[in-house]
């Protein structure tokens, strides 16, 4: 089991040249402290990502929407749908815990439970549920001790349960203008895409919405988010062929289909350089972990 923890220091997102790969970084098992930073680009990862506001505030272009978490608030998501840390507020402290959808797969989480975590838009509570007990979380995972690890992930297991037994079917984010009118047209983009990524749309489609050029609406969502329209487009769309693939019995025509890819060839190519496997071995080794 891969597990790094941090107990305080920084909360950093390297500025990397984009390529069209689609994990950003195996992050594995992680509990950590710290100040986030804003993030150069949106990016990826195969987990489930939960933040925690002990100080001031943060906020997210998540798949399309601006989501801001206030302290004493915490957020839950699907880390494989693309997000950017966008603005920080000063002297904001957070906590994180990352677990890795192998980590979470096994709990037996019920497929309409799994559903609602897999969800492409973040699961906000405004309130703490629980004062889960981080330093001793942090010194446990990384303990030479067998049985204090797994003590620490059966709590991490409860307290991950207890939020989404808490959140139910809310789905409430803050969608509260930012007053970059940068962001505000990139997170216009970025929803637009989110909701009609299973349609054909284009980068004339998606500058129409904010009533930009083309060419001037493809830099102004480069620069805020970091990837292209396309490649944004694209991740949208791997994220939710993963979803279906884990989530339901549908065949990979169907999820191509629903996906936005229009066609087996093109779902193979796009998740094959995104996930580095195929659709049915993905299914394969995440179905295993439910089993």
């Amino acid at each position: 089991m891969h597990v790094r923890v941090f107990v305080a220091g920084q909360h950093c997102f390297p500025d990397r040249q984009m390529t069209l790969l689609p994990w950003d970084h195996d992050i594995g098992l992680e509990c950590r402290a710290g100040v986030p930073e804003v993030m150069a680009r949106a990016h990826r990862h195969q987990d489930i990502e939960i933040n925690i506001a002990v100080r001031g505030s943060m906020a997210y272009l998540f798949g399309g929407r601006y989501v801001e978490i206030e302290a004493p608030g915490t957020a839950l998501f699907w880390a494989s749908v693309p997000h950017q840390l966008v603005r920080v507020s000063p002297g904001a402290q957070f906590r994180w815990l990352n677990l890795p959808l192998a980590t979470v797969l096994p709990w037996g989480l019920g497929r309409t439970v799994l559903d609602n975590l897999l969800r492409p838009w973040p699961i906000v509570l405004p309130e703490a549920v629980t004062n889960p007990d981080f330093a001793r979380w942090s010194q446990d995972l990384a303990a030479p001790d067998e049985e204090l690890l797994s003590v620490a992930l059966l709590e991490i297991q409860a307290y991950t349960r207890r939020l989404i037994h808490a959140a139910g079917s809310d789905t409430t984010t803050d969608d509260r203008t930012y007053r970059d009118h940068a962001v505000v047209r990139a997170t216009a983009m970025a929803r637009f895409i989110a909701l009609h990524f299973a349609e054909r749309i284009s980068a004339a489609d998606v500058a129409e919405v904010v009533h930009l050029h083309p060419r001037y609406a493809m830099t102004v969502f480069r620069r805020v988010v970091g990837l292209t329209i396309g490649q944004y487009l694209e991740q949208c769309r791997v994220a939710e062929a993963q979803r279906l693939l884990i989530t339901t019995d549908a065949t990979t025509a169907e999820i191509a289909h629903a996906a936005g890819f229009g066609s087996i060839s093109r779902l193979y190519a796009a998740f094959t350089t995104a996930c580095g496997q195929s659709p049915a071995a993905y299914r394969r080794s995440h179905w295993r972990l439910t089993q």
